[in-house]
């Protein structure tokens, strides 16, 4: 509810401000809302589409926000190429991005102990390939938490280190930060600017298409 009222905000200031600052205004109403502790609660998969009514919101956001006009009395305008233009993340993305934060952050801290013995960060098979133990589970509604998808992401990073520009081994957190948004950012980018397609949010697709 908070977010559908910052978002209807956005309609009556987009005549008055400059386009330089809309992507400034975006990061401050909308972006700030989306990225708060999703690795917790924005988990989805190919079965289980839990952000598509975020998406959808997300996607209003920038038509009142940019003034992107339908397309006909049944087709709403496209957004892809806005969020391609101002560098901005789809919510699956901005999931897919701030899950792989955290866990470096966990990797390299190695805190809180209890996420670092259900990962078993401590154990040598996990420093092999650079790879991390991913828990099994059985029903599908925790195979949408951090601790399922957290190793699923990283080792698929990990699978093919040349193509993602050896994320899982960069030096220093901030190097790991524009290399992980430059490669989401190109995962948008593939197709065209008129559909998304599946392969813009679900890192594994991507990594296998490209392989």
């Amino acid at each position: 509810n908070k977010l559908r009222g910052s978002i209807a905000q956005l309609y009556s200031m987009r005549q008055v401000i400059p386009k330089k600052l809309k992507i400034t205004i975006y990061n401050a109403i909308v972006n700030s809302q989306l990225t708060y502790a999703i690795p917790v609660w924005g988990g989805f998969s190919q079965n289980n589409d839990s952000l598509r009514s975020i998406f959808l919101l997300q996607k209003t956001a920038l038509r009142n926000l940019f003034g992107i006009k339908r397309e006909s009395k049944y087709i709403k305008g496209h957004t892809k190429s806005i969020f391609n233009e101002c560098k901005i993340l789809s919510v699956y993305n901005l999931y897919n991005y701030m899950t792989l934060l955290h866990l470096t952050k966990v990797i390299r801290l190695q805190e809180p102990t209890f996420l670092c013995k259900i990962l078993k960060l401590d154990t040598e098979i996990n420093h092999r390939h650079n790879r991390i133990y991913q828990p099994s589970f059985t029903l599908s509604h925790y195979q949408n938490n951090f601790c399922y998808n957290g190793p699923k992401l990283w080792n698929c990073l990990s699978s093919s280190p040349t193509f993602c520009e050896s994320i899982t081994t960069a030096p220093s957190l901030n190097c790991q930060k524009s290399r992980l948004k430059e490669i989401f950012l190109k995962m948008q980018r593939y197709g065209d600017n008129t559909e998304w397609l599946p392969i813009n949010r679900f890192l594994e697709l991507y990594v296998v298409s490209n392989k």
